[in-house]
């Protein structure tokens, strides 16, 4: 290129540098119209290199320049104003080469040289005089300098890429992409934290919403909310990251400030990678302390804990409500113990086609059978526990409950009531003789159904993947049944038995000295002239017999023989009991048991089922403290006998061969039962139940029956005793059910309350942080922005002797800024403990006056901040 091209083209491309720092010489123009900053080498100061260079040609090859450069020592690195190397102009030392006004460029493959001596830091404390090679290459020639920036020029279409090569960036715009999609995230992670901690707190239950076979599954719902929970985490460790560098950066930045160290750099690292505390413990010395250091650290643990926090309190987990008042509804069709509504619905093939006159008894009295033997082998089996470990109390409240089974899938268990009228010894007192009276409260089986009832809207075990619970108290009626065995002498009994008459008809019996009624003894029963009721007892007023209580006698056949049981069912007049004639072998008295029901108004109903043991309810009763007996809800409800029990009674006692004494037939049965007859007063086994509680286990599943599809109210307000159609009838109730919710399942979970609270605080506060500012800086703790930035910085004696094994120590703890060369806008990592100066001009950049003021203005303004609290 000829001298005079040279001279224009340097008017238009004016260089920032100093002119007496380079020498150049006219070189021809690359093919890529690239200008080229100059490259250094460092060298060591030996007269042996200095005589080499000093004896070498003028135009030295670019081999032996590169070989060299293998010798040298590269000190890429960060700098302060101390040590960095100064670029000193050869001065007087000229060639053909050189540059001058006419001759402005120089080529690089034509000038070697050796600059003046400059202190240079050695790594070991101490300083030495060491020369410098200065060199310059043709990138067309296949080798760049470490050091080489490019920019278009003018004539290259530089215009086109002048923000990507002219100047260096170090913010954005809020409307910039990068800032929009930061502020974006970090507002989703503090509404849906924020979110998360009021599910944590509220513990919202999520009832049908959430169940099996329903549209949202148990196991659908458990992976949404992990997945929400891993985005929060994942956001917030994004948004976290970010406004601790933007807070290092631009503390790096601001003149004011006192920079941040390389342990404060590494802070970053603590979130993303929690691990790094421990293998670098040394950093948690440096930095753990500070304020920022401090809440770093928090924030590490917070995100390492956040997915386990929200498993523990937010994600829906089977778990238990409070007690929850509400109305309840149960189908009713029928009156209590009604017996063709009984026999009517009995579970039976056979149909009242194919017997359509015993087809429903047959039924009954096999569900009666099957229900009575089984209760009695329970209660057997309850008391020979009892009688192994030595007995119990005679008092009947401490005594065992009565057992039952529902749908063979529902444990039942009565309650002893009346306890007052039950004490044997103080009956014996009043009357003189041995009362053995218990009454027996069984649970209102319709709450079983009416819990079941879709119209209630109550989660079943199997809504809840088979292992749900729940738990209700019922304020409805309880069926309850009154046993009441007297011992009576022989005279005692003779106005009410047949063969014991002066006039009766008897036939004679195997067994010696017993009378047997002829077949026809019933047609003979009739009352004296002028009377409606039969002959007189010494125990009418305890069994409230005759015309004072409007209840006529019963009347037996024949007195049973030993280990055997007579019945009386056909008691008329308003009669709403069955009784029974028992003979026991230990005694010469015989003993009368009188069975009759009721509706009782001071019990309640408690149902609760569980998916992994089944079902269970009970009856509740006498309890001042139970708010939801069904006196509570009806206030002085009476007890309410019923008369149409008895029916279903007969049927019972006709099932389970409670009549066989008439034939003498000896049945397993009534040994059993006469064996548990109570002697004298006084001698209420502690170790065997009584007649009375017996009978009343047997008998309490004919309770249960009665009470299926029946009003849940004491009475019965309908004309006809069995609807055409079941009607819905409300009660009072209370529920506490398990559902899939929020909120913790074990106390010492309730401490991940500390983790949701702290993301959605430093959440809000990063949010916070990250609006109020106008744009990002550009993160210098990112490792690329890290990188490129250090590669370009002067070394420095701060960190001697760390690039082999990193910093360590106070290393850790030097502050450093990043700084900006006022002429090129080129920037680099500054000690802050190092004077300003001028920044070497190995660093220098050719800058376009254009991207220069633009770095200086974005750099001006950032760089007179005020040192900020964190």
């Amino acid at each position: 290129m000829s001298t005079n091209a040279g001279e224009g083209e340097g008017d238009q491309r004016r260089l920032l540098q100093k002119e007496d720092s380079i020498s150049e010489i006219n070189s021809p123009k690359p093919s890529s119209s690239s200008i080229l900053r100059h490259v250094y080498h460092r060298v060591d100061s030996s007269p042996d290199l200095d005589d080499a260079v000093s004896k070498s040609s003028p135009k030295p090859s670019i081999n032996s320049i590169f070989e060299n450069d293998e010798q040298q020592l590269r000190g890429l690195g960060i700098s302060d104003r101390r040590t960095s190397i100064p670029r000193v102009p050869v001065g007087s030392r000229t060639s053909i080469h050189s540059r001058t006004p006419s001759n402005p460029f120089v080529s690089p493959l034509d000038s070697p040289r050796i600059s003046e001596p400059s202190y240079i830091y050695n790594g070991d404390g101490l300083a030495r005089d060491t020369p410098r090679i200065e060199e310059e290459q043709d990138v067309t020639k296949g080798r760049n300098s470490q050091f080489t920036e490019e920019f278009n020029t003018e004539e290259d279409g530089g215009n086109k890429g002048m923000d990507n090569h002219n100047h260096s960036h170090t913010d954005s715009k809020r409307a910039s992409w990068l800032s929009i999609s930061i502020l974006g995230l970090s507002l989703y992670s503090t509404i849906f934290s924020g979110i998360w901690l009021v599910l944590a707190i509220a513990q919202p239950r999520y009832g049908r919403f959430i169940r099996s076979g329903g549209n949202f599954a148990p196991s659908t719902a458990s992976t949404v909310f992990a997945l929400f929970a891993k985005t929060i985490e994942l956001s917030f460790v994004t948004v976290f990251v970010t406004f601790l560098g933007q807070v290092l950066s631009r503390r790096s930045l601001a003149k004011s400030s006192r920079g941040m160290t390389i342990a404060e750099m590494t802070m970053r690292t603590w979130v993303i990678q929690p691990g790094f505390m421990i293998t670098h413990g040394q950093h948690l010395y440096h930095v753990g302390i500070s304020f920022l250091g401090a809440i770093t650290l928090v924030a590490a643990f917070i995100a390492m804990f956040y997915t386990t926090a929200s498993d523990a309190l937010v994600s829906p987990h089977l778990k238990f409500g409070g007690w929850e008042h509400k109305t309840m509804y149960g189908s009713v069709q029928a009156s209590y113990a009604n017996p063709d509504f009984i026999k009517a619905n009995c579970q039976t093939p056979i149909t009242a086609v194919m017997d359509p006159v015993e087809g429903g008894n047959e039924c009954m009295a096999l569900d009666y059978a099957g229900q009575a033997y089984h209760n009695s082998i329970a209660y057997m089996s309850t008391w020979a526990g009892i009688r192994e470990a030595g007995g119990t109390s005679t008092k009947l409240a401490e005594r065992p409950q009565a057992p039952g089974m529902l749908y063979d899938n529902t444990t039942v268990t009565g309650r002893w009531i009346l306890i007052n009228t039950s004490d044997i010894n103080a009956s014996n007192q009043k009357y003189n003789r041995v009362i053995n009276n218990v009454s027996l409260a069984m649970p209102h089986a319709g709450v079983l159904a009416a819990a079941q009832d879709p119209k209630n809207s109550i989660l079943q075990p199997e809504d809840l993947a088979g292992v749900g619970q729940y738990a209700m108290r019922a304020s409805v009626i309880s069926p309850a049944v009154n046993v009441m065995c007297v011992n009576m002498n022989k005279t005692e009994l003779k106005p009410i038995v047949y063969a014991e008459w002066e006039y009766a008809k008897t036939n004679s019996s195997t067994v010696p000295g017993q009378k047997v009624a002829w077949a026809g003894w019933e047609s003979e029963l009739q009352v004296l002239p002028g009377h409606n009721y039969t002959n007189k007892t010494v125990v009418d007023d305890l069994f409230e017999w005759g015309e004072k209580y409007g209840r006529q006698t019963p009347i037996f056949p024949m007195l049973p023989i030993d280990y055997n049981t007579i019945t009386n069912i056909s008691a008329a007049n308003n009669s709403d009991s069955i009784y029974l004639l028992a003979k026991s072998p230990n005694i010469t008295d015989y003993t009368l048991c009188q069975l009759r029901s009721f509706i009782s108004p001071s019990c309640s109903t408690y149902y609760n089922i569980s998916g992994t043991t089944g079902g269970h309810i009970e009856a509740h009763c006498e309890d001042e403290h139970d708010d939801m007996a069904y006196s509570r809800s009806v206030p002085n409800a009476p007890t309410v006998r019923s008369s149409d029990w008895r029916n279903v009674a007969a049927s019972w006692m006709l099932a389970t061969s409670m009549d066989d004494g008439i034939t003498n037939a000896n049945a397993s049965i009534a040994r059993l039962l006469t064996q548990l007859i109570v002697p004298a007063p006084g001698d209420l086994n502690s170790s065997l139940p009584s007649l009375a509680e017996h009978l009343s286990v047997m008998i309490g599943s004919t309770l249960l029956s009665s009470t299926t599809l029946s009003t849940y109210y004491h009475y019965w307000d309908h004309t006809d005793t069995e609807l055409a159609q079941p009607e819905y009838q409300p009660f009072n109730a209370s529920l506490v059910s398990q559902q899939y919710t929020s909120g913790f399942t074990s106390k010492w979970e309730g401490i991940f309350y500390i983790v949701l609270l702290l993301v959605f605080v430093t959440n809000a506060f990063c949010l916070v942080y990250l609006f109020m500012r106008s744009g990002l800086v550009t993160d210098y703790t990112e490792p690329q922005n890290l990188f490129a930035v250090a590669v370009n910085s002067p070394s420095s004696h701060a960190v001697a002797g760390s690039c082999g094994a990193g910093p360590k120590g106070e290393q850790l703890n030097v502050n450093w800024h990043v700084d900006r060369e006022d002429n090129s806008g080129h920037f680099f990592f500054k000690n802050k403990d190092a004077g300003r100066g001028n920044v070497p001009q190995d660093f220098e950049l050719r800058r376009r006056q254009s991207g220069i003021a633009r770095s200086m203005t974005s750099y001006s303004r950032l760089s007179k901040k005020s040192n900020s609290f964190l």
